[in-house]
């Protein structure tokens, strides 16, 4: 194998509790990313990773793996680098976040092909980014903005925006603003070597996990997706996000490949 896919799946979230199981179009959501996910064609392995039973029951039942890891993991990459642990000959680990339940297969496709090329040349983690065209997502803390040089590789993320910028400018902002999305590749080695660092003083205040690499020194370069690859992914946050992607499951766009 050279490709896993990890699914976290935290039962206990803070914001909302019992998340993955949620229901969307009568289906737990963590069935939609579990199911979504093993159409991704370069995986060579799709493995839901949780702390707790009903989780791990409900995916055995519709067929899948899974993998109960500790409840005391702090982010879903820590757990994510239990599962990658047991994986010794995997060098690509994806970790494709379980409040993702609508993504495109073709871009993950897309995330590892052109990710392991970048990590060869020195990348330490390949993410997925695109240009927001909504003032409301700017500065809603839910939307994770990202700063980038001109090669590509992220400066920083941020749920506030990035550069600063105020309300009643944006409608003459000269430079484009960009989401961060929950999809991450990484070099198994490097996972690991992560996920035994302490958490720092960036990652604990902007309660973003990805910052743990940057604070340690971490190189993480920027896939960025068009708009019509944007628009069929939709994370959920909150009960809300679930109408949304209601709404977005019963188009004919959204459930092309």
């Amino acid at each position: 194998m050279n490709t896993i896919v990890v699914i976290p799946a935290r039962y206990q979230s803070s914001r909302f509790l019992g998340k993955p199981l949620a229901l969307l179009r009568g289906k737990p959501m963590i069935w939609h990313v579990w199911s979504r996910a093993t159409q991704i064609k370069m995986a060579d392995k799709v493995i839901v990773a949780t702390e707790d039973d009903k989780i791990a029951d409900l995916i055995s039942m519709f067929g899948g793996e899974v993998m109960l890891t500790s409840a005391t993991h702090r982010t879903g990459s820590d757990r994510v680098a239990e599962v990658a642990a047991l994986y010794k000959d995997v060098p690509l680990v994806v970790n494709l976040q379980g409040d993702l339940p609508l993504f495109r297969p073709s871009v993950i496709d897309r995330i590892i092909q052109e990710g392991a090329v970048r990590i060869r040349q020195g990348a330490d983690l390949i993410t997925l980014t695109a240009k927001i065209n909504l003032e409301e997502e700017i500065f809603s803390p839910n939307t994770v903005k990202v700063v980038r040089n001109d090669q590509g590789e992220i400066l920083y993320f941020s749920r506030s925006p990035i550069p600063y910028l105020q309300k009643d400018n944006f409608s003459v902002c000269p430079f484009g603003y960009f989401k961060h999305y929950g999809v991450y590749l990484y070099h198994r080695e490097f996972l690991l070597k992560m996920a035994n660092c302490p958490q720092g003083d960036l990652e604990r205040m902007e309660r973003l996990e990805q910052l743990r690499v940057l604070e340690h020194g971490g190189r993480v370069w920027a896939m960025e997706i068009d708009q019509k690859d944007a628009q069929g992914f939709c994370e959920v946050n909150t009960p809300e996000d679930l109408i949304l992607a209601e709404k977005m499951l019963a188009t004919d766009h959204y459930n092309q490949p």
